[in-house]
């Protein structure tokens, strides 16, 4: 499944690592 997580904070972080974790196609966006 592809997934986009809006935000790599610590909650945006966790959902990432777990849903790659779970053979996910995963992409974070994030602002600098």
């Amino acid at each position: 499944m592809r997934v986009i997580v809006c935000g790599a904070g610590q909650v945006g972080y966790g959902i990432a690592e777990r849903l790659a974790a779970e053979e996910n196609d995963v992409s974070v966006i994030d602002t600098s």
